[in-house]
């Protein structure tokens, strides 16, 4: 296993630092149905805090949704 893959598993990144809610947390969140930063947030309480992540959370969104759509 390679360190990064080993390091990730031991500490998620958080993307939200204000309210602890890291990356995995809001693609779960997305793949549960959420298609707006705003839905993410209400079930995440990410980006309800200072609000530096929200663009963050937008790319990630954007990605999975990009995902799903070319999976279906």
């Amino acid at each position: 296993m390679e360190e990064i893959d080993l390091y990730s598993l031991m500490r998620p990144r958080k993307t939200c630092v204000c309210k602890q809610v890291s990356e995995q947390e809001i693609i779960q969140c997305i793949k549960d149905g959420a298609t707006s930063v705003e839905e993410i947030s209400q079930k995440t309480l990410a980006s309800t805090g200072c609000g530096t992540c929200y663009g963050a959370i937008t790319r990630i969104l954007e990605k999975q949704l990009k995902t799903i759509r070319t999976e279906k």
